[in-house]
């Protein structure tokens, strides 16, 4: 565990610096490992309403977040779905997930910790962290996973919303360009022109980007 307060600050301004949400992750799990110097570390993310392990440190704990997703117990699961927090002090000996924790067991996995991440507003995933050894994690260590945990948490989310933004932007150039040339074709006006695309898009039940698109890169509408 990291004894320099600082180390926390530091941490916020490289995630807040990331060009990405991976890169944000990787940069939890960094910090995770060198500063406060556990074992195994991972971040699970909601896609679509379905777990998946974005990054992890390694293998070991790559396989552990597979298990829980395949046997839909576990820790993790528990923590993004009703708990602020998981633990787990010893694997053979817990009784939750009867078929998580003995295979876990059998997989060297011996405690674990997971922790929310969540904003005011929703649930992003779970931070999970593990040992091979049993009864590793203090009240200590419990502390500097949810401020851990908290950075990650808001990081993620701000990642998340520029990235939505940027796409955004994206697609609403994408879409200018494809009315620009629909004026230009057929001698429609703005208003016409987005309408074609409109009721293309939901005729075909196609998202309105991609019925631009095809036009931009065609000069036709999609047959």
């Amino acid at each position: 565990m990291t004894d320099q307060p600082g180390d926390f600050g530091e941490l916020a301004m490289n995630l807040h610096n990331q060009s990405n949400v991976l890169a944000t992750v990787d940069g939890v799990l960094q910090f995770a490992v060198e500063a406060l110097h556990y074992d195994h570390a991972s971040v699970l993310l909601m896609q679509r309403k379905h777990a998946q392990t974005v990054a992890a440190t390694d293998e070991v704990i790559t396989s552990a977040d597979q298990l829980q997703i395949d046997l839909g117990e576990g820790p993790s699961l528990l923590a993004i779905t009703d708990h602020d927090d998981v633990l787990v002090e010893d694997t053979t000996t817990d009784t939750r997930w009867p078929k998580w924790a003995p295979t876990a067991a059998a997989n060297g996995i011996r405690s674990a910790l997971a922790i929310r991440l969540f904003t005011a507003h929703s649930t992003s995933g779970a931070l999970n962290l593990v040992s091979s050894e049993p009864f590793v994690f203090n009240e200590g260590d419990r502390e500097a996973a949810h401020l851990l945990a908290l950075h990650a948490s808001i990081a993620i989310c701000s990642a998340r919303m520029e990235a939505n933004l940027h796409q955004a932007v994206d697609s609403r150039k994408e879409v200018g360009q494809a009315v620009g040339r629909l004026m230009q074709r057929y001698g429609l006006s703005a208003v016409q022109a987005f309408g074609v695309l409109q009721r293309y898009s939901q005729t075909r039940n196609q998202r309105l980007r991609e019925v631009a698109r095809h036009v931009i890169e065609t000069g036709n509408l999609p047959q």
